[in-house]
């Protein structure tokens, strides 16, 4: 158990650490002082800095996608569907902001880079949960026109400046009330 929980403080520091200084400027050793630990206990639990970032994936980012993918499922109601999603994903970026701020800046860094490459498959399914809203409504809203990937990046990007714009807040936090007054204001743009 100790180990365990040796782990997750490992990873919640290197979160904390690579939000605030970005993936480059933070070492090993500084996450090791963070967390109290020697350099070698520390390598005890992740073989490297890139062990780290997986750890940081497997932890929170791939339970993210399966909590999304599950948010996603359509019943016939696009509206409500979209509501779940942006809900899901707007809470998850709001109640783990360094996480989210993380995610954002990984999106953004070099392309061939250890950090963008880690991201980046999660990434593209996140991008594929919100593309299959869009394709399953196709029926619905006849005005898609093979413009449901177009639809699917405005949306998450939308999701995404609204959770930016909450990282100063002093309780970064959206109510469903706001996010429904998102998705209205999102459906009225599709609609018109």
């Amino acid at each position: 158990m100790a180990n365990e929980s040796t782990r997750r403080r490992i990873l919640e520091v290197s979160v904390e650490l690579f939000s605030k200084k970005g993936y480059d400027a933070v070492g090993v050793q500084e996450i090791a002082n963070e967390c109290q630990l020697t350099k070698p206990a520390l390598y005890y639990h992740f073989n490297s800095k890139a062990g780290i970032l997986e750890g940081i994936m497997e932890r929170f980012i791939e339970p993210l996608v399966e909590k999304l993918k599950i948010s996603a499922r359509y019943d016939g109601n696009f509206e409500e569907t979209l509501q779940n999603f942006a809900y899901c994903y707007v809470s998850a970026g709001c109640n783990n902001l360094p996480l989210y701020t993380m995610m954002m800046s990984m999106q953004y860094a070099p392309p061939m880079s250890e950090f963008n490459n880690a991201f980046m498959k999660h990434c593209v399914k996140i991008n594929e949960v919100a593309m299959t809203i869009f394709n399953n409504a196709r029926d619905v809203l006849g005005n898609m026109n093979g413009r449901e990937k177009q639809f699917a990046v405005t949306f998450l990007g939308m999701l995404s400046f609204h959770i930016y714009t909450y990282r100063f807040a002093e309780d970064p936090k959206m109510n469903k009330n706001e996010v429904n007054l998102l998705i209205h204001q999102f459906l009225h743009g599709i609609y018109s």
